[in-house]
């Protein structure tokens, strides 16, 4: 199956800006992706009033710390606000840039947790997941694996919208909020912007195992502390 998104609908304009959410799942691939990348994300949906829950994909056990980073992500998730979080823990799904993640494997686990939820829209990375990371990839992958197949038609019935987010250039990712103000005007796509970017800082030194030097570094410069461009892949 080749995997494309212009059998959808629906453009990239800023009126696809999201609106009324109600019930969102959030498709991450680690432990901390939450708090690194989609923090603005879920702030905006709580400012919508919408449950959100997260499916993270892997235990984040690449270096033997996935027990460690399960509790991490709870208690994230749990300052967040966050309504649910469930954390996969499959041999298919493993935590590493070696590994290689079937889309089959994503997209049962996607299809369980929406219909589980009763998701009307899911928000995940886009073909260059922020980072390169082949696990954030592979998650984008499974999730346009998902849409696409005749398999998983039941489910997404009830799924309104599927949103990527979208990845920057190596300048305007480090940007900060300068980049948040820029995009304002330049970004053709749909932005959500964070309510307290400090409660998201906060949030990803709950990750306590994964908060070395450079992430310290990231969370302050990176874009993604304050702003998220989303593209619409569904609605």
């Amino acid at each position: 199956m080749v995997l494309t998104t212009t059998s959808f609908a629906g453009g990239t304009g800023k009126s696809r800006t999201p609106r009324s959410w109600k019930s969102v799942l959030l498709v991450t691939s680690h432990p901390d992706d939450e708090s690194m990348f989609f923090g603005p994300t879920i702030q905006a949906a709580k400012r919508m009033g919408a449950q959100v829950h997260i499916l993270c994909l892997s235990t984040g056990d690449a270096d033997g710390l996935g027990e460690v980073r399960a509790k991490e992500l709870d208690s994230a998730g749990a300052y967040l606000g966050v309504t649910s979080v469930e954390l996969v823990d499959d041999s298919a799904l493993r935590d590493g840039f070696d590994e290689k993640w079937p889309v089959e494997a994503v997209a049962a686990r996607v299809d369980a947790a929406a219909s589980k939820v009763g998701a009307e829209t899911v928000v995940t990375f886009d073909a260059g997941g922020v980072s390169g990371h082949p696990n954030h990839t592979a998650t984008y992958r499974g999730v346009l694996y998902w849409m696409l197949s005749e398999d998983y038609r039941e489910t997404l019935r009830g799924v309104r919208q599927v949103w990527s987010l979208v990845t920057t250039n190596t300048v305007r990712k480090f940007a900060g909020v300068c980049d948040a103000f820029a995009s304002f005007f330049l970004e053709p796509n749909a932005m959500l912007a964070a309510s307290n970017p400090l409660a998201l800082m906060r949030a990803m030194t709950m990750h306590a195992s994964q908060f070395v030097w450079y992430r310290r570094l990231f969370v302050v410069f990176s874009r993604y502390s304050y702003t998220n461009t989303l593209k619409c892949l569904k609605g």
